[in-house]
């Protein structure tokens, strides 16, 4: 990624030369870690332990993301990752994030989503933008739905980046707007299980297309910390795996991320 002096500078000026990472997440809890750095060919690697590697499809392309390069989506392009036992959010806290880019205004647009099909009996999850919020919908067998909405956002400026989170702790949502809270729900409505279906990236099976660009993906099951939230919104994927659970160590700044510096 080409970034400007003054960006980098702007960069060095908010953290120190050296840091101080607490780990709060443990390894074993990180699903999916998609940095989409490669820049070429048709798979993201995954970095955690689970091999969640992702498929380009329906010409997908790489582009300049926030942190390296990232994901970049028009019409029906997106990213698939093959269905794992690991992708199983039911009954467990969880959290999402990501850094997203909008090229157009949005409609209903998905970020993310595990889904069986578009059927109203379909096991389903997806994370989204639609009538100006974000949104995180379950739909389980027999007609149990919830839907999760954040503060009211309007519509987002286009190119720019925004950072979003969810975190779920217990039956409480909370979502995070660059690095900021923006909105609780309390939903009794667990995720459902064994969605027997890949996990798509900037698509929903209802095809609800993500335009423009994605980065830095991440799918954690454990209730993130505001602080793990600023490591990611910071750091990016590395940002969380920069360390081991329960060590403290420095690190600097552009060691979290390949491809910044002055």
């Amino acid at each position: 990624m080409r970034v400007s002096r003054f960006i980098c500078a702007a960069i060095v000026l908010s953290w120190p030369a050296s840091i101080h990472v607490n780990a709060g997440i443990n390894a074993d809890d990180i699903v999916l870690a998609l940095q989409f750095d490669e820049g070429e060919g048709e798979n993201a690697v995954d970095l955690s332990s689970n091999g969640n590697s992702a498929t380009l499809v329906q010409d997908a392309k790489w582009g300049a993301g926030k942190l390296g390069a990232c994901l970049r989506l028009k019409n029906t392009a997106h990213a698939a990752v093959a269905n794992h036992p690991s992708l199983d959010l039911h009954e467990t806290d969880f959290s999402l994030a990501i850094w997203m880019n909008f090229s157009s205004e949005p409609g209903w647009y998905n970020l993310m989503a595990h889904s069986e099909g578009p059927g109203g009996g379909d096991k389903k999850w997806f994370w989204m933008f639609s009538g100006g919020k974000f949104k995180f919908h379950i739909f389980n067998p027999g007609g149990e739905l919830a839907w999760i909405d954040s503060e009211f956002f309007g519509f987002p400026e286009l190119d720019r980046w925004y950072h979003l989170a969810l975190v779920k702790r217990q039956e409480q949502y909370t979502f995070f707007l660059d690095g900021e809270p923006f909105g609780e729900s309390v939903k009794d409505l667990p995720v459902p299980a064994e969605i027997n279906h890949d996990l798509t990236i900037g698509w929903s099976q209802e095809d609800r297309y993500f335009q423009g660009l994605l980065d830095e993906v991440l799918i954690v099951k454990q209730a993130m910390t505001s602080n793990d939230v600023q490591r990611h919104l910071f750091g990016g994927v590395r940002g969380i795996l920069a360390v081991e659970p329960g060590e403290m160590i420095t690190t600097r700044w552009g060691d979290l991320k390949s491809g910044i510096g002055l």
